[in-house]
């Protein structure tokens, strides 16, 4: 079984002052636990290292980067995914909903993925179930 992780959760496991960080460490190690494969496209892999350097420093992004080489299937975006994320975000047309969130969504689809961890409920939105 496969899960999609936004940066929204990423984030949240990596930020101990994060208000998600208590919930987010214990659905992940759930989520292990009931063997799930963690899975994401290579935007959020971006997006989730520079907030990470940026606010937390360089320690915890070594340590994100471990986290992503041991745990984490990622999937790169190539043109075709590119353009379908840049189709979704300007049908859908809302400032709140990013090029990140719709090639998370356009992709987990794609591959039959039905679930997302994260803490971003507009998710919910492509038909996917929000677990966070």
């Amino acid at each position: 079984m496969r899960i999609a992780v936004d940066t929204s959760a990423y984030y949240s496991m990596m930020a101990p002052g994060d208000t998600h960080h208590a919930a987010a460490t214990s659905v992940a190690r759930g989520l292990h636990a009931d063997g799930y494969e963690l899975w994401t496209v290579s935007y959020v892999a971006g997006e989730v290292a520079a907030l990470v350097q940026a606010r937390l420093g360089l320690g915890p992004l070594r340590r994100l980067r471990a986290a992503f080489d041991r745990e984490t299937t990622i999937v790169w975006m190539d043109a075709e995914l590119h353009a379908a994320a840049w189709d979704e975000l300007e049908r859908i047309g809302r400032r709140q909903v990013s090029l990140v969130d719709c090639a998370l969504a356009v992709a987990a689809l794609r591959e039959g993925i039905t679930d997302v961890f994260a803490y971003d409920p507009h998710f919910a939105e492509w038909g996917l179930n929000v677990i966070g």
